[in-house]
């Protein structure tokens, strides 16, 4: 086996969760069949004591096994794919073992998040959040305690455009709203050239799990009102410079319902999503 060979080997095994010194051993045990610890010592320059050490958990992995010949004992490699499968079964069963424990936690803790969730805002009428994390998860609650109409400005900037983790959360928890029967429209402001690729499929997803959406050429700004009580607006500000984006909660039924009208007036102006591909093939021959 080559030192190249050796090292991408070594690599991967290490990508499985396996250390060095066990990778070392196995890949030199898998090379030469049997070895005792004075062999495998002078192989891998691996200390004797720790030789011993590392057998053991190559053992308890079942990536190895011991024999006892007379007086010696030996080492040697258990074929590749069952070492490795009982390796990827312990992985699954750990990982099963931490899913029911998340979910065992999650059941024991979220009664003390709902009650803190639903405090926000009683005593003070306004957030400021000016850190995408923070932005991020702030809607995914109010989007999840919506029980009854959300309606939104879709424009720029789409801070998770490149990020399909967080464009999956936020679509999943829309999508969840939509099946118990809420109610969901959004104006999308028309596209520019980098942003057709994210938003034509985004809003055919949404269109599809029964969001209405319309079009327009322009919006005053980036904004969503919950339930006709909260508002998460941008706020174009130059008060930091290096927050891409600030956004405000504000828990004002009179400011909402002012919000709403204005809503339902672009609402009415607005054009069908469906005249978004139509509109892009007219602007780009305009471009030619």
């Amino acid at each position: 086996m080559s030192n190249r060979q050796k090292k991408g080997h070594l690599e991967k095994m290490l990508r499985l969760g396996i250390s060095e010194s066990e990778a070392r051993i196995y890949t030199t045990l898998l090379e030469k069949r049997e070895l005792s610890v004075l062999e495998i010592h002078e192989l891998t320059n691996i200390p004797r004591i720790k030789v011993y050490e590392i057998t053991r958990k190559l053992i308890l992995r079942g990536m190895c096994i011991k024999k006892q010949l007379r007086r010696k004992t030996r080492y040697q490699a258990v074929e590749p794919r069952r070492a490795l499968d009982r390796l990827v079964k312990k992985y699954e069963n750990d990982l099963d073992k931490k899913k029911k424990l998340a979910k065992e936690f999650i059941k024991m803790v979220y009664p003390i998040y709902n009650r803190e969730t639903q405090s926000v805002g009683v005593s003070e009428n306004v957030e400021i959040i000016d850190d995408l994390p923070s932005i991020h998860e702030r809607y995914i609650s109010l989007v999840k305690n919506t029980k009854q109409e959300l309606v939104g400005f879709m424009k720029r900037p789409y801070t998770h455009q490149h990020k399909r983790q967080k464009v999956g959360e936020q679509e999943n928890e829309k999508f969840e709203i939509l099946t118990r029967g809420v109610i969901v429209r959004m104006i999308y402001e028309f596209p520019r050239k980098d942003e057709i690729e994210f938003l034509i499929p985004h809003i055919e997803k949404c269109i599809k799990v029964r969001e209405k959406a319309r079009l327009t050429e322009y919006l005053p700004m980036k904004m969503y009102i919950f339930d006709r009580r909260y508002v998460l607006m941008a706020l174009t500000t130059s008060r930091r410079a290096t927050s891409t984006l600030t956004m405000l909660v504000i828990e004002h039924p009179g400011f909402a319902l002012a919000a709403k009208i204005l809503f339902n007036h672009l609402w009415e102006k607005g054009k069908d999503y469906r005249v978004l591909k139509s509109l892009i093939r007219k602007k780009a021959r305009t471009e030619l």
